[in-house]
C-alpha cells in the first residue's frame, strides 16, 4: 500500500476513534466500509479486531459486516481464522449465505485441501444453503488439480442432480482438467459433446 492510502487509512480509523470516544458512534455503514478497504489492503488483522470491537458495542452487525472480513481473511490463507468467525456469526443468530461459504470453499481449495473443501461443500447443503455454479465450479477445479478428473465429473453429475446448471466455466474447468490429466483425446471428445 503506498503511502498517501496509508495515511488516509490510518486517518480514517483515527475519525472513527475520535467519534467514538465523544459518543457519537458510527453507524455500520461506515464501519463495513472500512472493514472492505481493510480487507482489500491485505489488514484483516486490523479488521479482524475492529470486528471484535464492534461486538462489545451497541452496533448491529448484518450478514455483509462477517462476510467483508470471512472473505477477506479466506484471501489471505487465514481459514481457520474466517471458520472461527463463521461459528460466532452463527453463534449470533445470523445465517450465513452462499457468499460466506463460497469464499471458504475457495480457499481451502487454492490451499489444496480439496477434500475438506468438499466436507465443507456437503455441510453447506446440510445447513439448507443452496450452492451456486461458483461453488461446484470451485471444487470441480480443486479436484482437477488434484488430478482426480473423474470425481469432478462425477461432481458435475451431482450438481445437476441437484438443479444447479453449469455455466462456461464448468465446462472449460473440467476439459482443461482432463487435457492436464494427458486425455487429450478423451478433452476432446467431451469437447465435441458439448
Amino acid at each position: 500500500m503506498g503511502s498517501a492510502k496509508k495515511k488516509k487509512m490510518e486517518r480514517a480509523i483515527e475519525y472513527l476513534e475520535i467519534m467514538v470516544s465523544r459518543d457519537c458512534y458510527p453507524d455500520i455503514v461506515n464501519y463495513n466500509t472500512l472493514l472492505t478497504t481493510l480487507c482489500k489492503d491485505g489488514k484483516v488483522d486490523v479488521a479482524v479486531e475492529i470486528l471484535n470491537q464492534l461486538s462489545t458495542k451497541d452496533c448491529s452487525h448484518v450478514l455483509i459486516t462477517y462476510n467483508t472480513v470471512i472473505d477477506g481473511l479466506s484471501k489471505v490463507g487465514k481459514t481457520d481464522q474466517a471458520i472461527k468467525i463463521l461459528d460466532e456469526m452463527r453463534a449470533k443468530g445470523l445465517k450465513p449465505n452462499i457468499f460466506t461459504y463460497s469464499s471458504l470453499v475457495g480457499e481451502l481449495r487454492r490451499e489444496g485441501k480439496v477434500d475438506d473443501a468438499e466436507m465443507f461443500f456437503h455441510d453447506i447443503e446440510r445447513m439448507g444453503v443452496r450452492p451456486n455454479a461458483i461453488t461446484y465450479n470451485s471444487i470441480m477445479l480443486g479436484l482437477c488439480t488434484a488430478r482426480q478428473t473423474d470425481r469432478a465429473i462425477d461432481f458435475l453429475a451431482y450438481m445437476v442432480t441437484r438443479g444447479c446448471k453449469p455455466t462456461e466455466s464448468t465446462y472449460t474447468i473440467l476439459i482443461e482438467g482432463i487435457a492436464y490429466q494427458g486425455l487429450a483425446n478423451e478433452a476432446l471428445e467431451l469437447l465435441y459433446e458439448l
